[in-house]
C-alpha cells in the first residue's frame, strides 16, 4: 500500500521549488550572461589591460576619487582602502600611516629591488611538483609567524568576526615572496608557460584580501541585476 501511494506523489516542479525558496528574505534572480560574454572575457566588459600593469594598479588603488574612502569586508569585519591595502600589498614597513606617502616611484624602487634579489637568489632545484611548492610555502610561512612584523599596524580583523588573533592577517614585506616567486617560476618554466609577473604577484594578494569586495562588485554590476547595481553605486 505505501509504495503505491509513493508512486501516486506528484513530483515537484523546479519552478515550484523556486517559488518555495524565493519568498526568502534577500533572495534575488540570478543573471547569467550570453556566448558573446564568455568567448569575450574581461576584455569585452572593462577593456584591455593596460601594458605598464603596476603604474595601471598604482593609479587605480591610489589615485582613484575613493583611493581613500574607507569600506567594511562582510566575511572579517576590515576596515580599510584601496591605498591601504595597495601598500598592504608591498608590506611597507611603516604600515598603514605610510601609504600616503610612498609614491609610484617608491614601489617602482621596491619592483626593481625584488627583481636584483631574486636574480641573486639561487634557483632551488629541489622545487619540482606542486607538493613541493606547497611544502615550501608552508616552511616560510612558519619562519614570518616566529618573527611577526608587529611594528607594523594595518588594519585587522573585526574581534567579533574572529576571535583568535593568531589567525588574523599578517603582513609581509614583498622581498619576503623571492623564494616562492622563484619557485613558482621554476614550475612555469618547466610546463613551457610564461613566467608570473611581480605585478601580478601583487595582484593575487590583492584579490585574496580585503579588495575582493570591490573587485567583485565591479564585475557584479555588468549583470545589470538591480541588487548588484545598487551594491556597486
Amino acid at each position: 500500500q505505501g509504495t503505491k501511494e509513493l508512486t501516486s506523489i506528484t513530483v515537484a516542479t523546479t519552478q515550484e521549488y523556486n517559488e518555495k525558496y524565493v519568498q526568502v528574505e534577500g533572495c534575488f534572480d540570478l543573471s547569467y550572461g550570453s556566448l558573446d560574454s564568455f568567448y569575450g572575457g574581461l576584455e569585452s566588459q572593462i577593456g584591455a589591460p593596460r601594458p605598464q600593469f603596476l603604474r595601471a594598479v598604482h593609479q587605480e588603488h591610489c589615485d582613484a576619487t575613493e583611493s581613500d574612502k574607507e569600506f567594511t569586508t562582510g566575511n572579517y569585519g576590515i576596515t580599510t582602502t584601496s591605498r591601504t591595502e595597495f601598500a598592504f600589498a608591498f608590506g611597507l614597513d611603516g604600515g598603514a600611516a605610510a601609504a600616503r606617502g610612498t609614491s609610484l616611484q617608491d614601489y617602482e624602487r621596491m619592483v626593481s629591488e625584488f627583481s636584483k634579489a631574486g636574480e641573486a637568489e639561487a634557483e632551488d632545484e629541489t622545487i619540482n611538483t606542486k607538493k613541493d611548492f606547497v611544502i615550501l610555502c608552508e616552511q616560510q610561512l612558519e619562519k614570518l609567524q616566529q618573527s611577526p612584523n608587529v611594528g607594523a599596524s594595518w588594519p585587522s580583523e573585526s574581534t567579533s568576526k574572529l576571535q583568535d588573533p593568531t589567525k588574523c592577517r599578517q603582513p609581509r614585506n614583498l622581498e619576503s615572496f623571492i623564494k616562492e616567486f622563484k619557485a613558482v617560476n621554476r614550475l612555469l618554466a618547466n610546463i613551457k608557460e610564461s613566467a608570473l609577473l611581480v605585478a601580478e604577484l601583487l595582484g593575487a594578494r590583492l584579490y585574496t584580501g580585503p579588495m575582493f569586495v570591490k573587485y567583485n562588485t565591479v564585475l557584479r554590476s555588468f549583470t545589470k541585476v538591480e541588487f548588484m547595481v545598487k551594491q556597486f553605486k
